[in-house]
């Protein structure tokens, strides 16, 4: 398989979580995965038309968020038959925090820079 395949099969999958947990299509979209992963527009734009893959890290952090095989999102791959065309697994598979937690990390990535700082110094504090 060419890396541009490789490329495309992630793009498909990314977009196929994206509407699995209520992601806005097109524009929208673009916008809301570079918000909630704290990457560039651009950046989403070249994982979405296959045109570039996340790093490791990210891609991690991508398979957490929707609840998803981390082999699944970057390989296309399918742990058993039974599987077969389903990408949730079950959430205790990657829930180490809490509701409370997982909050608190969904609005700071909506945050800016700025206030992103302010409030981890804020929380350092203690």
């Amino acid at each position: 398989m060419t890396q541009s395949i490789r490329y495309a099969d992630f793009a498909d999958r990314l977009r196929r979580a994206c509407d699995e947990h209520g992601v806005p299509p097109h524009r929208r979209r673009i916008t809301a995965v570079a918000t909630r992963f704290g990457v560039s527009r651009e950046t989403v734009r070249l994982w979405l038309t296959g045109r570039t893959l996340p790093e490791l890290g990210r891609l991690i952090e991508i398979a957490e968020e929707f609840h998803c095989s981390l082999d699944w999102l970057a390989m296309g791959r399918i742990g058993t038959a039974a599987d077969e065309g389903m990408i949730a697994e079950p959430r205790s598979g990657y829930a180490t925090l809490s509701e409370d937690e997982q909050t608190v990390i969904r609005v700071m990535r909506t945050m800016t820079e700025p206030r992103r700082q302010a409030l981890v110094a804020l929380l350092k504090l203690r």
